[in-house]
């Protein structure tokens, strides 16, 4: 069966270790968007951050961005929106106030830090965007339109990766009974817990295009390389796992192609959707 709309996601993906997109990622991608696929870049990232990329390719596609709770063109058409309650935004920034937990929050489509530290610096870096810093108080104060809080940990040390571990699978458990209903966390990657509306998944905006599109999830091929791709991996018709994904991605995947740093993107391309 053809694949109508190829679903990417960003890092660890599509982006190679620099943070970059490769040539040979952005020809495929041409190419493919040439042949009558729908691409679509499916990210935690913010949309502003996402949309750098999307203009790197030269095409206007829709964008799948904070992991689903915005999806929006390169150009600017809103195809769906689904927010955090601004209550639970307010309740979520004062209880990791008090735990003493690094809280972002994404409202509007900007960035707020309640104060501005070295992790603050590198999550600027990686994602091209300046962030405002604000102070606890007032960041529970922008609760409009958040698509996404993000709980960023401390530096992994060389020796203390199983604690780090466990001590972030502790803190979404916490936070899961404490705000059941309110909202749902996605550990993205070491250091980097996504907060987000219970709706909101990868896999549901998948759902949300194919329906506006006019085509089955049958027709939808995605690929990535972390657990907050697993569900859109699982409800594609067809799924590629990155080189550099863990095995439990790997396990539930129709394919495996190179590494980010081996545009494995491109590779999934030629091979699967212009074969």
């Amino acid at each position: 069966m053809k694949i109508k709309l190829f679903a990417t996601d960003l890092d660890g993906t599509l982006l190679d270790s620099n943070d970059k997109i490769s040539q040979k990622n952005i020809a495929a991608i041409k190419e493919a968007v040439n042949a009558g696929t729908i691409v679509t870049f499916a990210t935690g990232r913010m949309y502003s951050s996402a949309v750098q990329y999307a203009r790197q390719t030269g095409i206007d596609v829709p964008l799948i961005t904070y992991n689903g709770a915005l999806i929006k063109s390169t150009s600017g058409k809103v195809y769906s929106e689904q927010y955090i309650n601004p209550l639970a935004v307010q309740e979520f920034v004062a209880y990791c106030e008090h735990k003493q937990w690094y809280l972002q929050v994404n409202s509007n489509d900007a960035l707020f830090f309640p104060v501005y530290l070295e992790r603050s610096a590198d999550y600027e870096r990686s994602t091209g965007i300046k962030g405002e810093t604000v102070g606890w108080q007032e960041l529970g104060r922008k609760n409009e339109n958040v698509a996404k809080m993000l709980l960023v940990t401390a530096e992994y040390g060389k020796q203390d990766v199983e604690e780090k571990i466990q001590e972030e699978n502790s803190m979404i458990y916490e936070l899961t009974q404490k705000f059941a209903g309110k909202v749902m966390l996605v550990k993205s990657k070491r250091g980097l817990i996504e907060v987000i509306n219970p709706a909101v998944s990868k896999a549901n905006a998948l759902y949300i295009l194919a329906k506006q599109f006019g085509f089955g999830i049958d027709e939808v091929m995605a690929i990535g390389d972390a657990n907050n791709d697993l569900p859109m991996l699982e409800a594609a018709g067809k799924s590629v796992a990155m080189g550099n994904a863990a095995d439990n991605i790997k396990s539930v995947c129709d394919y495996l192609v190179g590494t980010n740093d081996n545009d494995g993107v491109a590779e999934a391309i030629y091979k699967y959707i212009l074969k």
